[in-house]
């Protein structure tokens, strides 16, 4: 794997999860701008991907491909809900704006883990079937160096195929998106850095 290919599986994983904290950032700064110091980022950011994940794994079936996109304004809309006790706490009531929002950060998560538990009973839920996916921007893929990144065949080595037969096997650089087939001396599962699954990953001869 040489420095190129490196680089771009880098700058293609940075951007994809770098996108929510952007956002996230960004609202912060809209509400630093009106005087809210709002270190409650994080906590809203998880009820609102968690009411995410519910609303996807309840309703997948029915609005089918709509379904994240869906899912993201209802977890935005319940993310405003819950920012609403920063609102009220800091305007209405006086209380510190850091205290306020470290609150919200410690309130959030073991909120979220309780209500995965009593609805699924078990610690998480299982993995969604309908999201955004990935998708090529056209021309991008021509910038030389991090053009590559934008790609969603990427390959892991050049010169190798960028699919492979069912019944061939490959290092795998993005779940059911890109491999490179070779010769196996060894197989392992390795957890993947774009989501909560394993891919079966295998080492080509040398």
């Amino acid at each position: 794997m040489n420095f190129v290919t490196v680089l771009a599986l880098i700058v293609s994983s940075t951007l994809v999860y770098s996108a929510p904290l952007i956002f996230t950032a960004l609202g912060g700064t809209f509400s630093e701008n009106s005087g809210i110091v709002n270190v409650g980022l994080e906590g809203i950011m998880t009820m609102g991907a968690f009411t995410s994940i519910v609303f996807n794994l309840s309703f997948a079936s029915t609005f089918g491909t709509a379904t994240p996109w869906l899912g993201a304004l209802l977890g935005g809309i319940v993310g405003i809900i819950f920012s609403l006790l920063h609102a009220v706490a800091t305007v209405n009531w006086r209380a510190d704006h850091v205290i306020s929002g470290t609150v919200l950060n410690l309130m959030a998560p073991p909120l979220a883990v309780f209500l995965v538990k009593a609805i699924y009973n078990k610690g998480q839920t299982e993995n969604i079937n309908q999201n955004f996916g990935y998708f090529s921007f056209p021309g991008l893929a021509n910038i030389p160096v991090i053009g590559r990144s934008s790609s969603r065949t990427l390959q892991l080595l050049p010169g190798w195929p960028s699919s492979c037969p069912s019944s061939s096997t490959g290092y795998c650089t993005r779940p059911a998106l890109a491999c490179a087939c070779g010769p196996a001396v060894k197989t392992r599962k390795l957890p993947t850095l774009w989501g909560s699954t394993s891919t079966r990953c295998v080492t080509p001869a040398s």
